[in-house]
């Protein structure tokens, strides 16, 4: 259903997990009798279109709706599935719909599938309200992680890291447990256990006590994955902070690129010059069109099932714009060859097949040299150099521990309360924490200018630890200089280091992960890293411990294993950035590590969204 999730070559085959997740949801559907619609809440129509397609539905006469306060619904309809996240707060509009609804059509039945999850709380919120009588089928999605990219798993949870250090709510990190659960029954056991980080801790204290529940019901034999990193989102916060600078990490930024999907107005890019069924590696539009969809927007899919999009997607943005140049060169010469020297059958030939391909590769060299437009202006905007400026000043610990004459401006000029706060909050971080005359003399500024209320978003940065007070370890100080955190002479064409991806910075925890590879890597790696919060901690799973699941590599010779590269999971407790993908990836394509990831987060974030997650009320 999803061809790209098999990718070439790759040890761990993610499309058994697409399976496996469209499969569960068939079933449930099919222990409803009778017609049904499905009302989506709207968390749930970008995660539905990782697992599914919409001729599923199509085919069994499912329509797809998006839950809204006031819900029309066909009289005809005997059933209404209910697909939504457990949250109480969408329980009111699912008792206003039974309530209503029930006078309009006498004998309709309602059902609710929970992902990942069913709540408690939830079901005595509909028993509160006196419709719980109403629901039939009162079930759960296990869609725990799903598939992104052939090797990026998501639980699609954007508050995640929120929820757990401001809130206090744990279940996300008993979630992501499960679904390392769920990632070993289809995989197989893993035996080799590090991380680092209070929440990457316990989220493998939970992993490991289900994973002993299941004992008697999986063998230990040991799987395709052959290690696990855990990282807490919290060791690294200055890296979500940092502006990306590869091609996805832009388009995020700017655009939001949301369950593998940019939708911007249809005005920014050319007609369509492609054949109509011609192959090839044009970006496609999005065939489902989302329930919240504009006609006049246009969604494309950035997957690397696009061959063009998976050759840029991690290149710095400056190597963008010329492999863009070239590869519209290199068309404009295939296309406008001589044919006087071809017989009839060879131009017949290229009408046939090559052609077709022409002007795919065409349209999608079109589509991505649009959007590289659009980046552009924006990479060129004052605001942009000024800021990335002012960022990269932190990050080599410059005047770290006074206040900065270009944050007292931006706050002069009231300019977005975001655009400040990540400024101050990259500062603190980068000077492992502020004296408190410091900080107090932000926030005295702060109020003046965008009032007390900021009072209380302060209060959430504080409790995230994006803000806070110094301490006598200066781990960013330190590490910066013992792993190499800013290389001064970068190379962002063709470059040699994970360094290109923010130009000068490398992300900490990818940085980790590559010294991780080495010879006894971790164990070097542990007297390092004690001065960053949370515990360090590693853990074996031995034979006949555990759980495992089916294998998806070929069984080889012994004396082939050492070419075989080793998997490594990479699992981020709090959210992860496309630029720290994009460093895995890079690391993974060197031929001298031997080693292939496969990426978990609880959300794919940027400095955008993953401080508004903390900002909100």
């Amino acid at each position: 259903m999803f061809p790209h999730l098999k990718g070439h070559g790759q040890r761990v085959n993610l499309q058994l997990l697409q399976e496996a997740a469209c499969r569960e949801l068939v079933q449930q559907l099919e222990r409803i009798e009778g017609s049904k619609v499905i009302v989506l809440d709207e968390a749930m129509i970008g995660p539905l279109d990782l697992v599914t397609r919409p001729k599923l539905f199509a085919d069994r006469g499912i329509r797809l709706l998006a839950l809204k306060p006031e819900l029309h619904l066909p009289r005809e309809v005997a059933n209404v599935v209910y697909v939504v996240r457990p949250r109480v707060a969408l329980m009111e509009q699912l008792a206003t719909h039974v309530k209503t609804g029930g006078r309009a059509a006498a004998g309709r039945q309602y059902h609710i599938l929970f992902a990942p999850r069913r709540s408690c709380l939830c079901i005595s919120q509909l028993e509160v309200s006196g419709v719980l009588g109403s629901f039939g089928h009162i079930e759960e999605l296990a869609w725990n992680y799903l598939p992104l990219d052939v090797d990026v798993v998501s639980m699609e949870m954007p508050n995640a890291f929120r929820d757990v250090s401001v809130d206090g709510d744990t279940s996300s990190l008993y979630q992501a447990a499960v679904g390392l659960v769920q990632l070993q029954r289809l995989y197989g056991r893993i035996p080799k256990i590090y991380g680092k980080g209070e929440f990457a801790h316990r989220v493998w204290e939970h992993a490991k006590q289900l994973g002993r529940d299941e004992r008697t019901l999986y063998n230990g034999d040991k799987g395709v994955v052959d290690q696990l990193i855990l990282l807490d989102r919290s060791i690294d916060l200055l890296s979500p902070l940092a502006t990306q600078l590869t091609y996805e990490g832009l388009i995020d930024e700017f655009y939001g690129i949301r369950q593998n999907k940019l939708t911007l107005p249809a005005e920014n890019f050319p007609s369509d010059g492609a054949l109509p069924g011609s192959g090839g590696s044009a970006p496609r539009v999005d065939e489902s069109q989302s329930l919240l969809g504009d006609s006049e927007k246009k969604t494309i899919l950035l997957h690397s099932g696009e061959q063009l999009y998976a050759e840029l997607r991690n290149k710095h943005f400056n190597e963008v714009t010329k492999l863009l140049a070239r590869k519209a060169r290199e068309i404009h010469v295939q296309m406008h060859a001589t044919s006087q020297d071809k017989s009839v059958q060879e131009i017949k030939s290229f009408v046939e097949n090559l052609l077709p391909q022409l002007m795919a590769q065409k349209k999608a060299t079109s589509e991505h040299t649009a959007i590289a437009g659009l980046l552009h202006e924006q990479v060129n905007a004052v605001r942009f150099a000024d800021d990335l400026a002012a960022e990269q000043e932190f990050m080599v610990c410059a005047d770290i521990d006074k206040q900065s004459a270009y944050i007292e401006d931006l706050i002069a000029c009231k300019v977005e309360l975001n655009r400040v706060l990540r400024l101050i909050c990259l500062q603190c971080n980068a000077a492992s924490g502020f004296k408190e005359k410091l900080l107090c003399h932000y926030k005295r500024e702060l109020v003046h200018v965008y009032g007390l209320e900021v009072l209380l978003t302060i209060s959430n940065l504080e409790k995230s630890g994006l803000l806070h007070l110094q301490t006598e370890s200066r781990a960013y100080s330190v590490l910066r200089k013992t792993l190499h955190l800013t290389v001064d002479d970068n190379v962002e064409i063709e470059p040699k280091d994970i360094s290109y991806v923010h130009s000068f910075y490398a992300p900490l925890t990818a940085r980790l992960v590559e010294h991780s590879l080495k010879p006894l890597g971790w164990q070097t790696l542990k007297s390092q890293i004690n001065n960053l919060p949370g515990p360090t901690f590693e853990d074996f799973q031995a034979q006949l411990v555990g759980i495992g699941g089916r294998h998806t590599v070929t069984t080889v010779s012994e004396g082939s294993l050492l070419n075989v590269p080793r998997v490594v999971l990479v699992c981020f407790v709090g959210g992860c950035t496309f630029a720290e993908i994009a460093a895995l990836r890079f690391l993974a394509a060197q031929e001298d590590n031997n080693v292939e990831f496969l990426i978990a987060t609880t959300k794919v974030v940027n400095k955008h969204s993953f401080l508004d997650s903390l900002m909100s009320s």
